[in-house]
């Protein structure tokens, strides 16, 4: 498994943007996501879990899209007015990939035990056929380096 593993690349300063309460409706989140984008603002990861008869998204973007991301922030407020929205900045992003993760089964549980191993926790995951990607504690992100490039020979 140790030649699975390609590349690790990571974002040490990244805004995670948590929103709650969104409507569960294609066409609202649509519309959310048509706010950002309207702000010229890059996302990076999304995550969706419904919520009974609500979805909760998390997001990721650089840090340089803070003043952006404020005025997007107001827009959605405005048109949402049940939305909670949080700000995390004390997050970084690290991802491995490789042309084999999509056919290695258990990858994903040597990436999280890896860094569980390191107590390093993870607060959003996303995959692609090709990268397994963890927003984790900025505090934690060196230290994911290190094991994560033990581990897998990188």
């Amino acid at each position: 498994m140790e030649n699975v593993i390609e590349a690790l690349s990571y974002e040490r300063d990244i805004i995670q943007l948590k929103l709650l309460n969104v409507p569960k409706h294609p066409k609202m989140i649509a519309r959310m996501f048509t706010i950002i984008k309207e702000e010229d603002i890059n996302i990076d990861m999304i995550s969706q879990v419904t919520v009974d008869h609500h979805v909760q998204i998390e997001i990721t973007l650089d840090q340089d899209y803070q003043l952006k991301l404020n005025n997007a922030i107001l827009k959605l407020k405005d048109e949402f007015k049940q939305l909670e929205i949080y700000q995390i900045r004390k997050y970084s992003k690290i991802a491995v990939g490789g042309q084999l993760v999509e056919t290695t089964p258990g990858l994903a549980a040597k990436v999280f035990e890896t860094l569980g191993n390191a107590n390093i926790h993870f607060y959003q995951i996303t995959t692609s056929k090709r990268t397994i990607s963890c927003v984790i504690d900025k505090d934690n992100l060196d230290m994911a380096i290190q094991v994560l490039k033990e581990q897998f020979n990188i």
